[in-house]
């Protein structure tokens, strides 16, 4: 966190509906606004004395963006998979009969790619489900300095399972052939006391580190991967150290048949006797939930993460973001993995979510647009990450985590509507400076945080012997689960699924 104050000094408000713009000077100290004054006004004329400041008449001033889901661990995989399911996609990426251990920096490279994408799409905090289902202690040192040194804030899950694979998937077990059955099984996850000790040691090493930055928190994988006994371990660890809980439920038609098939009442209902279904709870996609379900999630006030670029890419289905706002839950935004939302880059996704929720057997005054998209990538995705009171206005004591678009833009030009223009007719190269707690990681579209080139020549020899080396590997063990997980994947096409109309 800076410890000299900074002055961003002329700056224009947002535009919305066409009205003149106002201009501000906003003075930050220790990471926060202390003041916010009409430019030019007899407040501004007591501030000549901050040395740090930027001049900001060609700018505007609005909060950053919150990706509130996305892996880290899959940026050496952008645009590499054909169009495949979730769980073809999932046996290659993260196979479960197992995958060759990559050198410990690379984790730290592949963060950083992920760092790049988010401050210059004007990200200033995220949630990143570091999948590490090894418990490996190095992975996880490395991902934690990596996002140490982005100066971005970062909330980092650590992994939990205990249900074999076969068990996961509905019909699986009965119609997998025998030795591969077996194969499997011998891969079994860790004991759940080790898995449960792994967080609490990453909780009481990192978690508040960089100066608060840092937070660590759960991932329980998907509840067909979970029992109940080791949801309710999640729910007690998540009350004992007072952090939050990253889960993905319901992403696809498989996993809505696995929740009718496995013991328990359904994935909600498990989450609820369990007492993980709370403001604590993240659900990551939520694509096939029923309208019980939406309620369950409203009354509970768990958030919802909205993927929209993973679910079309996956063709997993579009998430009923309308129902779920329309109950009350609060839906945050993110862009999911690199390896199927393709990036990390917000702007790309407020884009996708301003425009995917139009049916047109529905009124026009009920879509979706961006000022929705906009709400769901800020106060939702802050909500969800649990930042402090206040995150994302302009005023005096709230954090000043901040973006400074270019105002002379051509995607501004002429100026309407800044959330609009931003997320349909700008991009990524509309920001122009990221600020994170006062301390500037972009400024004139250049990241001063790190050393992108340096980063980015270094990530690229990684990225290349990865796909030499690791890729070819992956493939094939994943392929050899396709001739099971196909004839399951057109038996639950063919099954009527109720309730998610």
């Amino acid at each position: 966190m800076q410890s000299n104050p900074l002055l961003i000094r002329n700056v224009q408000c947002a535009v919305e509906n066409g009205h003149p713009p106002r201009r501000i000077d906003v003075l930050i100290d220790r990471g926060t606004i202390v003041s916010v004054s009409e430019a030019d006004s007899a407040v501004s004329a007591l501030l000549p004395q901050i040395e740090r400041r930027i001049d900001a008449s060609d700018l505007i001033v609005m909060p950053g963006l919150v990706n509130a889901h996305v892996h880290s661990n899959e940026a050496f995989e952008r645009g590499l998979y054909p169009s495949l399911p979730l769980e073809r996609w999932l046996a290659r990426s993260y196979p479960p009969l197992g995958g060759p251990d990559v050198p410990a920096r690379w984790h730290y490279l592949r963060a950083m790619l992920v760092a790049c994408d988010a401050i210059r799409s004007g990200t200033v905090a995220l949630q990143d489900d570091f999948l590490n289902p090894g418990c490996d202690h190095a992975a996880l040192d490395h991902v934690v300095e990596a996002w140490s040194d982005s100066g971005l804030r970062v909330s980092v899950a650590t992994t939990l399972s205990d249900r074999a694979y076969l068990d996961g998937l509905p019909h699986a077990r009965a119609s997998c052939e025998l030795s591969l059955a077996r194969e499997l099984d011998s891969r079994s996850s860790l004991p759940v006391a080790e898995q449960s000790a792994f967080f609490v040691e990453a909780h009481r090493r990192w978690n508040g580190s960089s100066s608060g930055r840092i937070a660590i928190m759960l991932g329980p994988r998907g509840p067909q991967r979970c029992s109940d006994s080791l949801l309710h371990d999640v729910a007690r660890l998540s009350r004992d150290h007072g952090c939050a809980v990253h889960m993905h439920v319901l992403e696809t038609r498989l996993q809505r048949a696995a929740s009718l098939t496995q013991p328990g009442g359904g994935f909600i209902h498990r989450l609820a006797q369990s007492g993980l279904l709370s403001p604590s709870l993240t659900i990551n996609h939520a694509v096939w939930v029923d309208q019980s379900d939406i309620q369950a999630i409203a009354d509970s006030g768990a958030f919802v993460t909205h993927n929209p670029l993973s679910n079309q890419r996956l063709g997993s289905g579009t998430s009923p973001v309308r129902r779920l706002l329309a109950a009350g839950v609060r839906v945050a935004l993110g862009s999911d993995g690199p390896a199927t939302g393709d990036t990390a880059c917000m702007s790309a996704v407020l884009r996708a979510a301003s425009l995917l929720h139009r049916d047109p057997d529905s009124p026009a005054s009920e879509w979706l647009g961006p000022h929705d998209a906009w709400q769901m990538a800020t106060q939702a995705g802050a909500g969800s990450m649990g930042l402090e009171d206040g995150w994302g206005s302009l005023a005096p004591g709230a954090p000043a985590d901040l973006v400074l678009l270019n105002a002379r833009h051509r995607a501004l030009v002429p100026h309407h509507d800044t959330v609009a223009q931003w997320a349909l007719a700008g991009g990524a190269d509309l920001v122009d400076s990221v600020i994170v707690r006062g301390s500037i990681l972009m400024r004139c579209g250049r990241i001063t945080a790190f050393n992108e080139d340096q980063l980015l020549d270094e990530a690229r020899e990684a990225g290349e012997r990865w796909q030499r080396q690791i890729w070819p590997l992956l493939e094939q063990s994943g392929a050899r689960l396709d001739t099971l997980i196909e004839p399951l994947l057109d038996r639950v096409r063919r099954e009527e699924l109720p309730g998610t109309g």
